[in-house]
This record gives structure tokens, sequence and C-alpha cells, in this order.
């Protein structure tokens, strides 16, 4: 390559070798100004880029860094947070736990007063089959004691997953028996509905204060003819004016007077069950009037065919009179 200098213009010359065609560029003088300038402005451009990015990457890496800080701080706090409220679900397990513990042994308490309450519903001499109570578990559930002790040992988190296991198994066990509990108590309250309303009609109380039974039932000599006849009820002595008491819960069937009977009241107490109060001096009740046990239905008298004050007092059983004596089994002032 060769330069040939002229007045106005600059000759390039490229000769590429002996066998080839030689190239010729003409160039204006003033290119020897121009093209240093270009490359020196291309190199200026060159460097002021270079600083420019070099700028704009320290921003940008103080920039991620600063996010990554924020990001960081915000990671750790939430992570610290996350164990706060781990640390919380670990403490509400374990009251949850000690509560479902506390709550066996109220319900072991709960299972002893249903087996007290189908004892109480079941029948005078019947089979009374008891029912095995959990009193182990009762001891071993009840004592729970303030003064405890012992290292600070962390928990794993197998622990934590056997604690929610065996929780949650005995709160399903729990209210399985729950369950079973309130269909006994629905079962023991409806049996022992029925057996106080039995007890209520079953005419078991005395029908007087005193218990002195001038004559018994059975056959006697007739008071005023001496003949042998048959004494239907029970003759009990007192003084006139002693309160007489209605022997069961019923309805007044009857309140009146006849010659033989005197001022006499009778009773209805359902399942084919009557008893009758002869020989009042008062009548207290009158017919259609609903009594309750022990209510005080008349005054003891004399009325009738009577040699004295006394109460001649009958139970009949789908009409036909019985012994009351074996009915005869309560004080009023046994009676609630």
């Amino acid at each position: 390559m060769k330069f040939i200098w002229g007045k106005k213009e600059l000759t390039l010359m490229i000769i590429p070798g002996a066998n080839h065609r030689t190239v010729r560029f003409k160039l204006p003088h003033s290119s020897l100004y121009i093209v240093p300038s270009l490359i020196l402005l291309v190199l200026i451009g060159f460097f002021v880029t270079i600083y420019l990015m070099n700028i704009y990457s320290h921003q940008t890496r103080t920039s991620m860094q600063q996010t990554f800080d924020g990001q960081e701080r915000q990671l750790v706090n939430q992570i610290t947070l996350k164990n706060s409220e781990l640390e919380q679900l670990q403490n509400n397990l374990i009251d949850l736990s000690q509560q479902a513990n506390e709550f066996k042994v109220k319900l072991e308490e709960i299972k002893k007063l249903d087996h007290v309450i189908q004892l109480m519903s079941q029948p005078e001499g019947t089979n009374r089959t008891s029912k095995k109570l959990s009193m182990e578990s009762t001891e071993s559930l009840g004592g729970v004691r303030s003064d405890i002790g012992g290292s600070e040992v962390p928990v794993t988190s197998q622990e934590v997953t056997t604690l929610v296991s065996s929780t949650k198994q005995g709160l399903t066990s729990l209210v399985g028996d729950i369950n079973a509990l309130l269909v006994n108590l629905s079962e023991s309250e409806v049996r022992l509905e029925e057996a106080e309303r039995l007890r209520s009609i079953t005419p078991t109380l005395w029908p007087t204060v005193t218990h002195v039974i001038t004559s018994g039932f059975g056959i006697r000599r007739d008071p005023f003819t001496l003949k042998p006849t048959m004494h239907a009820g029970l003759d009990l002595d007192g003084e006139t004016n002693d309160p007489v008491y209605a022997t069961a819960a019923g309805k007044v069937v009857e309140a009146s007077f006849d010659n033989e009977h005197g001022n006499h009241i009778i009773i209805d107490h359902s399942r084919g069950i009557q008893t009758e109060y002869m020989h009042l001096n008062k009548m207290l009740v009158k017919r259609g009037e609903s009594v309750t046990k022990g209510q005080k239905i008349g005054l003891l008298g004399s009325t009738g065919r009577s040699t004295g004050s006394h109460l001649h007092y009958e139970v009949h059983k789908n009409g036909v009179q019985i012994d009351p004596s074996p009915y005869l089994i309560t004080n009023r002032k046994d009676e609630p």
C-alpha cells in the first residue's frame, strides 16, 4: 500500500502482488484530519460507554444488593414469625392434649353417674348387673400437679407428630364415648322417669301417722254380729281428725257417704290398682280431683259402720280386695 501526495488529494494504492492489479483510492487531503478525529471520537465514545456501563452496573449491583438484603431480612422475620407460630401451635397442642385428658376424667365421672342412674331406674328385686368402670384411667389421669421440672430438651417433629396422632385418636375415642353415653343417658332417663312414675303410683305409703293395726286382713269375728266375716282391709288406729294421706298418686274416682262406709274416698292409681279410705270424719278432696303421693286427703273419724275412731284402708287390684300389708313399706317422712 502506498500513498501519493498531491496538492488537494491523496492517492491510496494497494498492491496485492506481482501478478495482481494495483488498486487506487483517491482521498481528499482533509481526510488526514477527519479519519483520526473519527477514530478518536470512536475511542472516546467507547470509553464513555464503558464508564457509563460500569456506573450502571455498580448502581444495579447496589440496588440488587439492597433488594436482596431487604428480602433476606423479610425472610428472616418471616422465619422467626413462623417459628413463633409453630411454637405457639405446639403449646396449644399440649394444652389440647391436657384438656382431653381432663375431659376423660370428667367423662368417667359421668359414666359412674350414669351407672348409678341405671341402678336407680331398675325395679326392685331385679338382677342388677354392674358395669365395669374404668377406675384405672381415672386414677392415672386425675392427678395434675404443679410441682414439676426437668431438663429443657427441644421437641422433634416426630414427637410432635406422635402427640398430634395420639391426641386425635383420643378425641375420636372421646366423641364415640360421648355419643354412646348420650344414648345410655337418654335410655336411663326414660327408665328413671318410668321408675319414678311407678314409684309415685304404687301405694307404698302408710296412710296414717300411727302404724297400729287394730284389725288385720282376713277372716275375723264381726264386731256387731260376732259372726265370722271377711275383713277386706286393715283397721289403723288413731285419734279423731288425725290426718289421712293418699298412699300413692292418682285420681279420686269416688268421694261420698253411705251408712256402711261412712265418709269414704276411692283413688284410682292406674295399672288396675285402687285404694279406699273409710270412716273419715271429713273429706278434703272431691271426685275427679288428682292427688299426689302423701297428699292430705281427709281426717280420721268414725262415720258409718264403726265402733270408734280409726281408718279402714283397702287396696284393690283389678277389682279384688287384697291384703294391703305388703304395700305398707314407707313412712311419710321418707317421701320426698
